[in-house]
């Protein structure tokens, strides 16, 4: 349970609150007028808003279980991601669809964490590589069928005005793989280096350079 802690309190503690607060989302959601106007603080809020529940489940459920996965392997990546994944998601979002007005939704990152999961999986040449190399496979398979298909795979919307982004899951994963190799090159403060034994590497971790 311990891996859980961050995941729900980076996501789902306040997806949740804002969804009993939605006269509040607005305020919230990444918006491209406001943001222009200096709203900064959409670029990461707006992450949080979703425009039902079932938007809000599904998110929740691929974000959770790959950021307790992530934060399990290798702990102190899934905040240090997420700061710089989000605003980064948001402004190539907002330069990839001009014609979007506002966005929210917590799956951009979502793909973001389960990407970087599976890099770090994989690097650690562990007896688990066909299983992520299948993960990265299904995301690029994803990411390809939304961009021939305007409605959403799982999630339905309380309004028909609502669209999915069609380049948001892209965007994603994109920022995992522009910024896995920064995170491959760091040690996380807490995880101990590999002892002067041969063979002694911590099996199934992929944080060691």
């Amino acid at each position: 349970m311990k891996a859980f802690r961050l995941p729900l309190l980076l996501f789902a503690l306040p997806a949740i609150v804002v969804a009993f607060a939605a006269n509040h989302a607005p305020a919230l959601r990444l918006d491209r007028t406001v943001l222009a106007h200096g709203e900064i603080w959409r670029l990461w809020t707006g992450h949080w808003v979703h425009f039902s529940t079932s938007h809000l489940g599904w998110n929740l459920l691929v974000l959770l279980l790959a950021g307790a996965g992530l934060e399990r392997t290798c702990p102190g990546w899934l905040l240090r991601h997420t700061l710089v994944a989000a605003p980064l998601v948001s402004l190539i979002l907002l330069a990839a669809e001009p014609a979007m007005l506002s966005y929210g939704g917590l799956s951009a990152l979502a793909t973001s964490v389960v990407t970087l999961l599976a890099l770090a999986q994989l690097r650690a040449a562990t007896g688990d590589r066909p299983l992520w190399t299948a993960v990265l496979v299904l995301v690029a398979g994803k990411v390809a069928w939304e961009a021939g298909h305007p409605g959403a795979l799982f999630s339905r919307f309380d309004s028909p005005e609502v669209r999915p982004s069609t380049f948001a899951h892209a965007a994603g994963a994109a920022v995992a793989l522009l910024l896995a190799p920064l995170w491959l090159r760091r040690r996380p403060p807490e995880m101990k280096p590999p002892g002067p034994v041969a063979g002694s590497r911590r099996q199934g971790s992929g944080c060691y350079p």
